[in-house]
């Protein structure tokens, strides 16, 4: 049982990290952060943490409810998960990063914890995570250690950047960004084929 449980997390906690990929986000967090004080970006660090804690907190929490409200169907939420996380996939497989334009304003809470880190592919994941075993706090406990685990793993590696950089050199850091969006691809592919078998059971029943 214990080892089950195991498993599970590490499969969740991988596919939350790949999926918030802070690999692909050092570049746009380095331009972001260059011209600030090293007591600054612990700052904007620490704010976004707490933010995409609270983001993954309440998608967990509440997925199964924001299911039920919007009358959305797990075969459905699948497809359309999948759908977005091999768009994803293919955005960081080019030479932009995960959002095409910066704003203004706090930027730990916007652009950087959401959506660089939290984006629609982390909380579509979290809901189908929490979805795929309704009413199961074991699997909702495990949903959300997974998520907070791979929330602060990615922000630390963001604070290390400017290591990862000088050390893994800039085209080591995007190969490691490509290779996490190959892992996304993977993810996707699974979620569009297992809905669409869903959809197809379901046909078969009524």
């Amino acid at each position: 049982m214990l080892g089950e449980l195991v498993v599970t997390f590490t499969v969740y906690f991988i596919q939350l990290l790949a999926i918030m990929n802070p690999f692909a986000v050092i570049p746009t967090f380095i331009s972001l952060t260059q011209a600030l004080e090293p007591s600054e970006v612990k700052s904007i660090l620490r704010r976004a943490t707490i933010t995409g804690l609270v983001i993954v907190l309440v998608f967990t929490l509440l997925g199964n409810y924001i299911l039920e409200v919007f009358n959305i169907s797990i075969p459905s939420l699948r497809v359309g998960g999948g759908v977005i996380l091999m768009v994803i996939a293919i955005d960081m497989l080019g030479e932009e990063v995960r959002t095409k334009k910066m704003y203004s304003g706090d930027i730990a809470v916007v652009p950087i914890a959401t959506p660089l880190i939290i984006g629609p592919g982390t909380i579509t994941t979290i809901l189908l995570l929490t979805a795929a075993k309704p009413g199961d706090p074991v699997n909702l406990v495990l949903v959300l250690v997974a998520g907070v685990a791979a929330c602060i793993v990615s922000f630390r590696i963001l604070a290390l950047s400017n290591i990862f950089v000088k050390y893994l050199k800039a085209s080591t850091v995007r190969a490691l960004g490509r290779f996490m969006s190959l892992i996304i691809a993977g993810v996707a592919v699974e979620m569009i084929a297992s809905g669409i078998k869903m959809y197809y059971e379901e046909m078969f029943k009524s």
